[in-house]
């Protein structure tokens, strides 16, 4: 019998490691599909900080939505200094927290440094945990704390996003 995964992404960390470090996008739906041949999949979740009124956002969300794919969203915030916030860092942790009875492995996709006390809670529960992002944009301390890691560069010939003509 296979283990029950759950699959939480943080579309921040996400965006920049396909604008800036892959230079190709990735296909969220094929990155389930991924994981699906190991796990049987409880629920994967999709935090994004999004503009108010953008079409193709919405419809980003949309897809998602429609996928199976449970998206938590906040609206991004300008702060005094001129610069924008939209971190759904807390809601991702208290998600995984909240949400651990559901799976027996968490799939963290995120290379953020602030998720390694989660990981370390999460094995006090017996819970497995893979890292799921780059080497360039994961921090030392997660991938040590995880009980896997899974460089995406390495699956990308699985989970790349087919353009459109």
């Amino acid at each position: 019998m296979k283990k029950r995964a759950g699959i939480f992404i943080d579309g921040a960390n996400f965006y920049f490691i396909q604008k800036h470090i892959l230079h190709q996008k990735i296909d969220l739906i094929k990155l389930v599909e991924y994981f699906k041949r190991d796990y049987t999949i409880y629920n994967t979740f999709f935090y994004l900080a999004y503009r108010e009124g953008d079409e193709k956002q919405e419809n980003f969300i949309k897809l998602l939505a429609f996928s199976g794919i449970t998206v938590v969203k906040k609206p991004i915030k300008q702060l005094k200094d001129g610069t924008y916030k939209g971190s759904l860092d807390v809601d991702m942790a208290l998600d995984v927290l909240l949400t651990k009875d559901n799976y027996d492995v968490a799939v963290l996709c995120s290379g953020d440094s602030d998720f390694e006390r989660l990981v370390w809670v999460l094995r006090d529960f017996s819970k497995e945990v893979i890292c799921v992002s780059t080497k360039e944009s994961s921090s030392v301390e997660l991938v040590n704390a995880c009980d896997r890691y899974i460089d995406l560069a390495d699956i990308m010939p699985y989970i790349k996003l087919e353009e459109r003509e």
